[in-house]
């Protein structure tokens, strides 16, 4: 799901079929529509939002997984949403941490970008010196400025 257009061509360029437009469309319903109403394998939440989070448990199929690697800053509590979820007898795997699989899945990560399969570098918008690490991050709570990513140089 996206609305940023630099975001979707990006999206595109590291191998996305289809983009939706949660600006245009309900995401649940459109992606439910897209896989027949079976869901997805995999939803992953990168953002740490509560709806965003329920929205992966909504179109993730039974048997699936969500991966949250966001980080949910505001409040308690995360609340899964109880019928999406097959009131918990849904075999919805839930996923935790910036790289579920620990050192290994790393590793793995590491080595498609040291051999050039893969080449994160267009997903880098801004340059900020070690100094400058409380404006990166003020740059990424407000997303302005068409941030994507920004790199801390030490």
């Amino acid at each position: 799901m996206e609305s940023v257009p630099k975001r979707q061509e990006l999206a595109k360029h590291f191998g996305a079929d289809i983009i939706v437009d949660f600006t245009k469309v309900d995401p649940v319903e459109e992606i439910l529509r897209l896989t027949g109403g079976k869901g997805v394998d995999s939803a992953i939440d990168a953002v740490g939002s509560q709806i965003i989070f329920e929205s992966c448990v909504k179109v993730t199929r039974p048997g699936g997984t969500i991966s949250n690697a966001g980080y949910h800053s505001k409040g308690d509590y995360v609340m899964i949403p109880r019928l999406a979820w097959g009131v918990g007898m849904g075999e919805k795997n839930i996923k935790t941490g910036l790289c579920p699989g620990g050192k290994e899945r790393l590793s793995r990560l590491l080595r498609l970008i040291e051999t050039g399969k893969i080449d994160p570098t267009p997903l880098t918008t801004h340059k900020f010196k070690f100094s400058e690490l409380e404006k990166a991050f003020n740059l990424m709570k407000t997303k302005e400025d068409g941030v994507i990513k920004p790199l801390i140089i030490y």
